[in-house]
């Protein structure tokens, strides 16, 4: 996050494998708004200009549009976009969308984060879902994506990790108001549950730090 935040144009150059793994996901992401088609994309028109968009999805949930693609909300400085938000008789569902055929402990995370600025930002949520694809997609000889795909509400989770997430957030704001890089002893958490984007930067200082906001990774 440090690196993130104060180095970001020094990243380690993108492998073939990462860009892969990054290509599938925004396919699938796209795939899976025909589970809900017709929404309004709220996607920043430059990367990482996300103001606008915050200002979007406000809109357009004031608007009563049904589904909204990468809707965006910020709350205490941290912000957060989910893959699709849903507005059935006047009740708002999110559904953020995985590539995989399983739910691990990092999309959890991601989702309680969400899930907190959502409704911090002051909007109720009737569910929460993570929406990923079947174990044998592959084989399931169809492109019908309501039957490729499947969802699990993971909102009592969400509600139980509040007072960690605004822990961690607390935590992480005050290590990043410091502008100082904070020296982590290498682990597990430079490869788990994904690669560090910065290894040169610590092969170089001899110095590592953790990488996620939930220090997972």
């Amino acid at each position: 996050m440090y690196f993130y935040k104060f180095h970001y144009r020094e990243r380690d150059p993108i492998s073939a494998e990462q860009q892969a793994r990054f290509t599938r996901g925004h396919e699938y992401g796209k795939m899976a708004h025909m589970l809900f088609p017709g929404g309004v994309d709220a996607s920043p028109a430059k990367p990482y200009d996300y103001e606008p968009s915050i200002k979007l999805t406000r809109d357009l949930i004031f608007k009563q549009t049904p589904v909204i693609y990468e809707a965006s909300f910020a709350h205490n400085e941290v912000m957060a976009a989910v893959d699709i938000l849903v507005k059935h008789e006047g009740k708002l569902s999110a559904y953020e969308v995985k590539s995989s055929t399983k739910i691990s402990q990092t999309y959890l995370n991601d989702a309680a984060l969400q899930y907190y600025l959502i409704t911090a930002s002051g909007y109720e949520l009737e569910d929460f879902f993570i929406t990923h694809l079947i174990p044998n997609y592959k084989e399931a000889g169809t492109d019908d994506v309501q039957v490729l795909f499947t969802h699990h509400s993971v909102k009592d989770f969400c509600i139980e990790q509040k007072p960690y997430v605004e822990e961690k957030i607390e935590e992480a704001k005050k290590m990043l108001s410091k502008k100082r890089m904070p020296y982590i002893t290498q682990g597990g958490h430079c490869t788990t549950p994904y690669d560090c984007d910065f290894k040169n930067i610590c092969n170089r200082s001899n110095a590592f730090v953790e990488g996620s906001l939930f220090g997972l990774g």
